[in-house]
């Protein structure tokens, strides 16, 4: 069981500009770590995911759309007074999305049942709302769990500003449950802005912060790993550029899927792995990216989806 938590939230994506007297949005399901969590589902991993919505339209629209796509919800709460949150996607002419977001918690706290981490094989989390003062203490509780019953745990930082140092210090406490670390260029950038422009020194940065396995994606042009002493770089996968929306949570769906199917059971296990599987596993990962980007939002097309399963699962 892959257990995954992170916001829901309802995408509204629109490729308008200013000159435009109206606006025209499409409304989808999105956030990063369900947008992993629908592609893991849809390979066939059992996946769980932990969240909340709010108790209004859309969040009964929202948790009917996660149980058809075969994602257990059960964990996923509905708070009363509390409207779902949205966020609105503008996409350019060269397909990458401009974000801003909506969200309105008020004095609420995350409070996820610890129950929800039964059975649970990997655990993910990440994105800026694992940083919100009234989601941390709920995270940390499934870390603890994922701790003391060696579940692998993966994160993506996916950031859209810098960081603040109050992001640093926390960043800094969730580390050392980290098995998998997952960042793309832009991250990186944003994370150590004065570091020259150079991914293999950004990767360096990155694997200073401690995780067995360091992965930074870099968009059209692929993939590097750090693991041990080595470092692996693999090529990007072109294709036709729809938009790039979801384009790095589907390579984190396909990250965990190839380390699972490694069957490294703990961390122990994944420090002593000998790790001759981490170029196919980030290729996989590129090619799940890839095919993502082909359509407009974070879903991938089901006809290139299972030629990527026949290819790789």
């Amino acid at each position: 069981m892959v257990v995954l938590t992170g916001e829901v939230l309802v995408d509204l994506i629109g490729r308008n500009t200013s000159a435009h007297s109206s606006l025209s949005y499409t409304g989808i399901l999105g956030g990063s770590a369900l947008n992993t969590a629908s592609t893991l589902a849809r390979v066939g991993a059992p996946t769980r995911f932990v969240s909340e919505v709010g108790q209004d339209f859309l969040g009964e629209w929202a948790i009917a759309r996660i149980a058809e796509r075969k994602i257990e919800t059960r964990f996923i709460q509905q708070l009363p007074g509390v409207p779902t949150p949205l966020s609105v996607a503008e996409v350019d002419a060269a397909g990458n999305a401009r974000f801003s977001f909506y969200r309105a918690f008020g004095s609420t706290q995350f409070c996820p049942d610890s129950a929800a981490m039964a059975r649970a094989k990997w655990f993910h989390f990440g994105s800026l709302s694992a940083f919100e003062p009234r989601n941390v203490a709920g995270i940390e509780s499934l870390l603890e769990i994922a701790r003391e019953y060696d579940v692998l745990v993966s994160f993506d930082p996916n950031l859209h500003a810098e960081p603040s140092e109050a992001y640093w210090q926390q960043l800094e406490r969730y580390m050392p449950y980290v098995s998998v670390l997952k960042a793309s260029l832009n991250d990186a950038q944003l994370l150590f802005p004065h570091a020259p422009n150079d991914p293999q020194v950004l990767l360096e940065h990155l694997v200073e912060l401690g995780t067995p396995v360091t992965v930074l994606t870099l968009g059209a042009t692929g993939a590097m790993a750090a693991f041990r002493t080595r470092m692996i770089r693999v090529p990007g996968v072109k294709v036709a550029v729809a938009d790039t929306i979801g384009a790095g949570d589907a390579f984190m769906a396909g990250l965990i899927y190839g380390m699972m199917k490694q069957e490294i059971g703990s961390r122990m296990e994944l420090l002593s792995w000998d790790g001759t599987q981490l170029p196919v596993i980030l290729s996989s990962s590129n090619h799940l990216a890839a095919i993502t980007c082909t359509v407009e939002g974070a879903s991938p097309p089901e006809q290139p989806l299972h030629a990527w399963w026949e290819r790789f699962g």
